[in-house]
């Protein structure tokens, strides 16, 4: 491990509270955070490297936060009710799954409480390698029978979502081969590439504006960004508790006109473990010092804890004790 990457996994938080006014009465023994994120380079883990040096200012002294760059999107809710992590990053979307006990989760994850939602937005892409290819996917899946798609390798919150998408068009690998088509799951590297060799013609992927992958495969090939189509997008938010969301037009290359897609928000969650005092102090050191948390990274910028932070499509778990009270503090829940 390189000083580098050992700094950002292991801050240690001193310093005497407080900057920003979190009142030392609500926490005054030092606290040890172990945060679910992801690999490094990753927005989350940026994310989470943020949190934990504005916490440094804010937890009493001796307090530790470690952020490996490990988890993800399907892992951190497990990773979170298993007491492996404290404190994590999450899709609401998956939330409500790990909360009812559904699809990628065979039993309930009784021990998760969201603290802060709505920190970004994420939307389920689809991405045609034909520039005039037909708007819709089930139409262009019509219209191609012998697609060639590609996912994320399985396990990924993005190769879940792909195959629910198409399983709700009523398709499959064996379909897709019995067409003349195929369902590969590979990695972005393998995926960027294929794009202006030819080798595919569909990827579906959650991605946020600005994703660097995406941009690249829109700037290296003539593509087209593709919408489910209206009953799809109903059936999928009905049956899987997706969001709608909106993607401007304009936001990559070629994608000249505004898209209705599925969406989703990051979350940050945690264990029934974390005390009551911590979570307050964890919403409060965001909330009350939003600037700094929203330089961390451009996906955060139009963050806002008033709006955002506290609703339940943005988090898709119950609200953590501290949380919640910090919230009622502000007026912003009943």
């Amino acid at each position: 491990m390189n000083h580098k990457t050992q700094a950002v996994l292991t801050i240690v938080l001193g310093g005497a509270l407080l900057v920003g006014g979190v009142a030392q009465a609500e926490l005054n023994d030092p606290v040890d955070l172990r945060v679910a994120s992801f690999r490094e380079g990753s927005s989350w883990h940026v994310y989470s490297v943020t949190l934990g040096q504005m916490l440094r200012e804010q937890l009493p002294a001796g307090s530790t936060i470690d952020t490996p760059p490990l988890g993800g999107g399907t892992a951190n809710p497990s990773l979170i009710d298993q007491g492996k992590a404290d404190i994590g990053l999450s899709f609401a979307v998956v939330n409500r799954w790990a909360d009812d006990g559904v699809e990628l989760f065979e039993e309930r994850k009784e021990n998760l409480r969201g603290l802060i939602g709505g920190l970004d937005q994420y939307y389920l892409g689809i991405i045609a390698n034909d520039e005039d290819a037909e708007p819709t996917l089930g139409g262009y899946l019509e219209e191609n029978p012998a697609t060639r798609v590609m996912l994320l390798r399985r396990g990924s919150f993005g190769s879940y979502s792909g195959e629910q998408l198409l399983a709700e068009l009523g398709v499959d690998g064996d379909e897709l081969g019995a067409r003349g088509g195929s369902l590969t799951f590979t990695g972005f590297n393998t995926i960027k590439e294929a794009f202006p060799a030819g080798r595919t013609d569909l990827f579906v992927q959650v991605m946020t504006r600005g994703h660097p992958a995406i941009t690249e495969i829109a700037e290296t090939a003539d593509v087209t960004f593709l919408e489910p189509g209206e009953g799809t997008l109903n059936a999928m938010m009905d049956q899987y508790g997706w969001g709608a969301a909106t993607l401007p037009a304009g936001t990559f290359r070629g994608q000249e006109r505004e898209l209705s897609l599925l969406g989703t928000t990051t979350a940050l969650i945690a264990s029934t473990g974390l005390s009551e005092e911590a979570a307050y102090a964890i919403v409060k050191t965001v909330c009350e010092d939003l600037d700094a948390f929203r330089r961390g990274h451009g996906a955060l910028s139009e963050f806002d804890c008033e709006t955002q932070a506290w609703r339940d499509e943005n988090i898709g778990l119950p609200l953590h004790a501290g949380a919640e009270r910090y919230y009622r503090e502000q007026g912003w829940i009943d």
